[in-house]
């Protein structure tokens, strides 16, 4: 706005000599006016988080006079007190205020929704946003997630359209599924790939938020192609923050709060189970007491973060180091994670500022408890009429009751933790051989490692002797990152103007080397429980043959990725925007036919907002339109060795007194083994209307994954020596629409409210399962290994993978009713194939009854601006889906359970009395949920002196959810093949509130 005034003003001030004059000779008279009149007006910029702004330029309306704030926002400036100040700054909503005889006006400026000059993170560069004919979403940190955010997973979740996080209960060691455009594979790996300051394949769910900068995604297949065989699901970008030149800053930011248990299981207790007893007739052998399992082993958990960076620099030098601590313990007894983050990033530029060096290191130590998630089901399904302990302080057990233990000497004699160390140090060099061509080399070393140490005491469980077992690891156990990965790359860059024209060209090769080793030992059989795991040795387990089978584990692993890469993008009059993408990559995980494959892409966007036809337009600001294509691969989740004739050890035999280990087939040989390839195409529109107050984006995809990779019968053309083999079979198909929208609803001067809307359809189909002589069955049933979760379902299966329906369906009965009448009253009327009702259950008639996967996800974000306060608050759900409730199958019926378990609240008045367990859709319920999934409450303090902000907050996570599911939660780990199944053995949801302060030196 100040620069339409000046270009008005500029106008008027050259139409003609004479009017030169009169108006210099106006501009001298209203100078001596204002002299005449002025005040001195004090005040502070700071933007929407509080923080001052230094640099913002401020202006008297109409006049030349002007300043800018310094480097904590802060300004002084004369104006006369009827004066409008305008204040302006890059990126930026200006704004203009009127002074009203006030001496001090303080500002909060909002960030411009037009500032298409933003710079985003691609692959191996960054790009204008403007000229990004790709489908990117880019996250600041000043938009992560209110609440506890442990982890940039949960700091992002309900920001991105077509991005879905969902996390099972609020386990402190547990991780959420991460989707981009839904699930892409049968047995490789669904998860994007991570990037964090330009290294691939770094885990970042326990990187401090506090200490990123940005988080892009790239969503769709012709922005992620650069990432070739890995970037099948998507690729997400972490930027961490850096330091600048000039004055030195200490930034403090903390919170402590509280978790608690959201909801408790609708079970009976005491008076109820006795009551339920009279009325079903049962006899109940009752011991007086009235426990709530539930409430012994949870607990209101205390959470404890605290982050302190230090940043400056020079014109040649910055420096950025913090140090992070985290205390989050579990709302289960003996729950927790508790984790130590150190950070580093240099800067320097040296030969005349043709060489560029950025440096990053980091250190992660972690603490992990871990519990036996059978407890819950413990929990909940021992007797409310059964006391904890015996008279003599012993913990009580059923004598004869099967698979029930007590949940609170599951918890209290079981140790089971675990301490981590992530590492990673990368240094990232850029030489400018002219302007216009800048070479690059890029290396990095990374890895993790996890000691762990299990015991588990002498005291006895139901009446089984107690032994005591206890077993040392490392790195043992599963989706464990890698315990040395070496990256080295190399890459020239060149950028070239040529008119209208703006080119730019990348050519790059990378080299990776990954290795994962690992042990354990075990044993048992102590005399003391004062040992623990701290001495195998003493166990008499080995000498006694009772653990000689399993004492000792190891493994090692390799694989290696070698890649070249390219990329050329135009930029012709801002108008018109191309890039392609090529990528080939060969790893050794493959077969020796199918070790290198190919990855292209291509996409283009066009600006109709700068065509002649739409400038100057009074509603739009700004339109483009993008299309775009693009093949990925997928090797993540693909073991090395796959493609190998492996041995394995087999069963022992006797030989001269000693038991000797067998060797056998363990793995058949594929060698023409090839990647997954993800096919991806779509359309897209960005638009900015009515002076940028509404932005936004829409897009729809086509997701096309052939050569699934599946684990099926051998051949007998391959004359197997195992009965399966790892093929590539089948495809299948995402599709959906995605929409992005921000909104300025309300800007006031001392009043703000932007809303910012994510969502997305999904249709997930599973098209084929056969590719060749590599043909999997028309119909694979997925185990659920539920066990103790839910007895009696061992055996039954719910998912199923099918072509014609979507990954993971639940396959089952359609049930019509449950009998009123006769041998069929309580039992399960099902409709046969036929149409007609039946009380068989028969394996004829089983039949697709729902999918898991949301048809619909969304979330509201809503941010509010009033003087110096702020509120922002989340709400975010998911619809069409289905859940299986395994858990009101076996607990929510007459029989069955009662006398020997406890029970849901309505078992005694259900109509069902058929002990049956199986994929009955009477079971299945609508998961659909909406969820306040955080808010936060901030107020600015002024400040001055050394402090150039402070803010003080309130928080909470998980305030409410409106849903139809009967169970606890309705949000489960969705997008895997044996998903949306809701048990009782899960971590409990937690509610949290946390108080907060941020400081800035």
């Amino acid at each position: 706005m100040m620069n339409q005034c000046y270009t008005t003003n500029r106008k008027r001030e050259y139409v003609g000599f004479n009017r030169l004059w009169l108006t210099a000779l106006a501009l001298l008279v209203s100078v001596g006016m204002v002299l005449a009149q002025d005040m001195t007006v004090t005040g502070k910029v700071t933007d929407i988080t509080g923080m001052g702004m230094p640099g913002v330029a401020i202006t008297v309306q109409g006049t030349a006079r002007g300043t800018t704030t310094d480097v904590d926002g802060g300004y002084t400036i004369a104006a006369p007190g009827n004066a409008t100040l305008v204040f302006s700054f890059v990126g930026y909503k200006g704004e203009e205020v009127p002074v009203n005889n006030r001496s001090i006006i303080n500002v909060t400026l909002a960030e411009d929704t037009k500032a298409l000059e933003e710079v985003v993170v691609v692959g191996y560069g960054t790009q204008k946003r403007k000229e990004i004919s790709g489908t990117v979403s880019s996250i600041s940190n000043r938009e992560f997630n209110a609440g506890v955010v442990t982890n940039p997973l949960g700091a992002i979740q309900g920001k991105v359209a077509g991005l879905t996080i969902n996390q099972t209960g609020s386990d402190p060691n547990s991780r959420p599924t991460v989707r981009l455009r839904g699930v892409g594979s049968l047995a490789a790996g669904s998860d994007p790939l991570y990037v964090v300051d330009g290294v691939p394949g770094v885990p970042i769910q326990n990187i401090d938020p506090n200490d990123i900068e940005t988080i892009d995604v790239l969503r769709d297949a012709s922005s992620a192609a650069i990432y070739g065989s890995r970037a099948s699901n998507g690729v997400i970008i972490i930027t961490t923050k850096r330091g600048r030149g000039g004055r030195s800053t200490v930034d403090y930011n903390a919170y402590t709060g509280v978790d608690m248990v959201a909801k408790a299981p609708n079970y009976m207790n005491a008076d109820e189970y006795r009551a339920a007893a009279r009325q079903l007739g049962f006899t109940l052998d009752d011991r007086k007491a009235n426990t709530n399992w539930f409430e012994e082993i949870t607990r209101t958990a205390p959470v404890n973060s605290q982050n302190l960076a230090f940043s400056g620099g020079s014109d040649n030098f910055s420096y950025r180091a913090s140090l992070g601590y985290l205390n989050q313990q579990g709302v289960v007894r003996k729950s927790g994670y508790e984790r130590v983050s150190a950070r580093i990033n240099l800067d320097q530029t040296a030969l005349n500022g043709k060489l560029k060096i950025a440096t990053s290191l980091s250190a992660i130590t972690g603490k992990r408890d871990f519990v036996n998630y059978a407890a819950f089901a413990y929990s909940i399904t021992n007797l409310p009429t059964d006391p904890v302990y015996n008279p003599d302080g012993s913990y009580f057990e059923r004598p004869g009751a099967f698979s029930i233990f007590n949940p609170v000497a599951e918890l209290n004699e079981t140790t089971n933790n675990a301490k981590t160390l992530e590492f990673l140090g990368n240094i990232n060099m850029r030489y400018s051989i002219t302007n216009d061509l800048v070479f690059g080399v890029n290396g990095a070393m990374k890895g993790y490692q996890q000691n762990g140490s299990y015991y588990q005491t002498r005291v006895p469980k139901a009446g089984l002797a107690g032994q005591g077992q206890a077993q040392r690891s490392f790195n043992f156990g599963p989706d464990l990152g890698p315990t040395d990965d070496k990256l080295l790359e190399f890459t020239l860059n060149y950028n070239k103007q040529f008119g209208k024209l703006n080119f730019g060209a990348l050519g790059g090769y990378s080299y990776q080397d990954v290795t994962f080793e690992g042990f354990a030992a075990r044993n048992n059989n102590f005399i003391t429980d004062d040992i623990s795991f701290d001495n195998l040795g003493a166990g008499a387990g080995l000498a006694l043959g009772q653990r000689a089978n399993d004492a000792v584990s190891s493994y090692r692993n390799n694989y290696k990725l070698i890649s070249f890469f390219g990329r050329i993008t135009a930029a012709l009059g801002e108008k018109y925007f191309a890039t392609i993408n090529v990528r080939q990559d060969g790893s050794t995980k493959f077969g020796a036919n199918n070790k290198w494959g190919l990855f292209p892409s291509a996409s283009v966007g066009w600006t109709l907002s700068e065509e002649d036809f739409l400038q100057n337009n009074a509603i739009i600001n700004n339109l483009k339109l993008r299309v775009n294509y693009g093949q990925t691969g997928n090797s993540e989740g693909i073991r090395p060795y796959t493609t190998l004739a492996l041995l394995g050890p087999g069963a022992k035999y006797y030989d001269n007194g000693n038991w000797l280990p067998s060797y056998r087939p363990v793995q058949n040989p594929n060698p023409d083994l090839r990647w997954e390839v993800n096919e991806n195409y779509g359309v897209g529109v960005d638009f900015s209307l009515w002076n940028y107050r509404l932005s936004g984006s829409v897009d729809y995809f086509v997701r096309n994954t052939r050569d699934l990779l599946f684990n099926v019968t051998a051949p007998l053309s391959i004359k197997p020596l195992f009965p399966t083999i790892l093929g590539n079979v089948g495809s299948m198909r995402n599709s959906g629409v995605e929409l992005s929208l921000n909104g300025l609803v309300v800007d006031k001067t001392n009043f703000k409210w932007e809303a910012v809307v994510a969502a997305a359809t999904l249709k997930n189909e599973v098209v084929g399962l056969a590719s060749g002589e590599f043909i999997a069955s028309n119909q694979i049933f997925i185990g659920t290994d539920l066990g103790a979760a839910t007895r009696g379902t061992s055996n039954v299966n719910f998912n199923v993978i099918q072509a014609g329906y979507p990954i993971g369906s639940f396959w089952g009965y359609d049930v019509a009713r449950i009998g009123t009448e006769g041998a069929n009253k309580g039992q399960y009327i099902i409709r046969g194939a036929d149409g007609k009702e039946t009380a068989e259950v028969r394996e004829a008639d089983r039949t697709f009854i729902g999918s898991p996967l949301p048809k619909v996800t969304a979330s509201l974000t809503n941010n509010f601006t009033y003087g110096n306060f702020n509120l922002s608050f989340l709400l975010n759900g998911q619809f069409g889906n289905k859940i299986f409730n395994a858990e009101r199958m076996q607990y929510d019926r007459q029989v069955g359970r009662i006398p020997d378990e406890n029970t849901l609240r309505g078992a005694a008045d259900s109509p069902v009395t058929s002990e049956l367990t199986n994929a009955f859709s009477y079971f299945v319920e609508d998961g659909s949920f909406v969820r306040l999934a955080n808010f936060r409450l901030g107020y600015n303090f002024p400040v001055k002196g050394l402090l150039s902000r402070a803010q003080v907050y309130v928080s909470g996570n998980n305030l409410f959810i409106l849903t139809k599911f009967q169970g606890v939660d309705p949000e489960l780990n969705t997008g895997t093949q044996n998903s949306g199944i809701y048990t009782k053995q899960q971590f409990p949801k937690s509610r949290g509130f946390q108080l907060g302060v941020n400081l800035s030196f």
